[in-house]
């Protein structure tokens, strides 16, 4: 691992130019991609993929090689249920890779639609397997699962191969994020959450009335008990609504939206 760092160190200092063994590089970061070592995780390996997929270094063939081994059971499926281990990292920086592969699929598409959904699938699976919830670890630097996932959705997000139906299902796994969290979010994973849904709304898919009911389904949990259980969840839904409120409170296109919000997160415990 020394080797590597190293190696990657070089290419930093190097304006991240690609060697012409950069793919069988590439596959040695993605091997490496959750070590606890926050210098060669975040600012090595992560920094060189995304100066490495935003340039086209990488050929389609070789993204689609790389997707599949992002997604797989080593990678973001990697111990998943765990908490508290560094298991998280692995998981984690997994999933920061495919915001990176669907902005360049975007820009110059290369993923069939089957392939799309294949991620949506996987992505919506971890999220809702994912239990350590950890923000910034102490000398591991930033685990944040919920923030790199909501990156992720916010990038799946704006993928024209997603109808209204999965659009839908979006939220709901947004949804499900905010109200069923074990721990409270203290590190903006609200904010990033509420990126993805404004990357929902801006597709003019749905409805102002399903936008509406997607908000007022939040309302039950605003009022369900004293539990610490119930407590964790009501701190993060109003932080999310307050959240989302402030984003949209001055667009005229969503000035109903905002009307629905405003008295929910102005609730007070």
């Amino acid at each position: 691992m020394m080797a590597l760092k190293e190696t990657l160190l070089a290419i930093r200092a190097n304006s991240f130019l690609a060697p012409p063994h950069a793919f069988e590089l590439a596959l040695e970061m993605v091997t490496h991609i959750g070590s606890p070592d926050p210098q060669l995780r975040d600012e090595l390996i992560y920094s060189t993929f995304s100066h490495w997929i935003e340039e086209g270094v990488l050929s389609p063939e070789q993204l689609q090689e790389l997707l599949a081994i992002a997604l797989d059971d080593q990678h973001l499926f990697y111990r998943i249920g765990e908490n508290g281990t560094d298991s998280v990292f692995t998981r984690s920086f997994s999933v920061l890779l495919l915001p990176l592969i669907l902005i360049l699929h975007r820009n110059h598409p290369f993923l069939a639609k089957e392939a799309i959904l294949y991620v949506k699938d996987k992505l919506f699976s971890y999220i809702r397997q994912e239990a350590d919830l950890r923000g910034y670890v102490e000398e591991k630097g930033w685990a944040h699962a919920t923030a790199h996932a909501a990156d992720a959705l916010d990038d799946l997000a704006q993928c024209s191969e997603l109808d209204q139906t999965d659009l839908k299902q979006i939220l709901g796994v947004i949804r499900e994020t905010i109200t069923e969290a074990k721990s409270v979010y203290a590190y903006e994973e609200d904010e990033r959450l509420v990126t993805a849904v404004l990357s929902v709304w801006n597709r003019d898919e749905l409805s102002l009335d399903d936008i509406d009911g997607w908000v007022r389904s939040f309302a039950n949990r605003l009022d369900s008990g004293y539990s610490i259980e119930a407590y964790t969840g009501r701190i993060n839904v109003k932080n999310f609504l307050r959240s989302l409120y402030y984003r949209i409170h001055d667009q005229e296109k969503y000035e109903r939206i905002a009307a629905t919000l405003l008295p929910l997160s102005a609730q007070r415990a």
